[in-house]
């Protein structure tokens, strides 16, 4: 049986109160509680999630997402996803959740 170790990676900066978090990996439910516990969003405006290196989303990771959507809306602030590769995109129109996706 092959076990693959799937991980994620989070590189975030903050300036202006522009909350950049580039993403790399899988966002699963062993990954998502790290992202969802990484970010502070204290006097950040416009969250911003690049996912060019985002292999996959699973459910946990739509939930997030969700969760940092409604968070950021409740401040009268943004979120944003950029460089979403098709397949995740995909994934995003399925569930209807295509709205915050920057076509870049």
């Amino acid at each position: 049986m092959e076990s693959e170790n799937r991980t994620l990676k989070i590189e975030q900066t903050k300036n202006q109160g522009v909350l950049i978090c580039r993403l790399a990996g899988w966002l699963d439910p062993n990954t998502t509680p790290e992202l969802e516990n990484a970010l502070d969003l204290v006097d950040v405006e416009e969250l911003i999630f690049d996912m060019q290196n985002v292999e996959y989303v699973f459910s946990a990771g739509l939930r997030a997402f969700l969760f940092f959507e409604k968070t950021m809306k409740a401040k009268n602030g943004a979120m944003r996803l950029i460089h979403v590769s098709d397949f995740v995109k995909s994934i995003f129109d399925m569930v209807g959740f295509q709205d915050v996706i920057e076509n870049a």
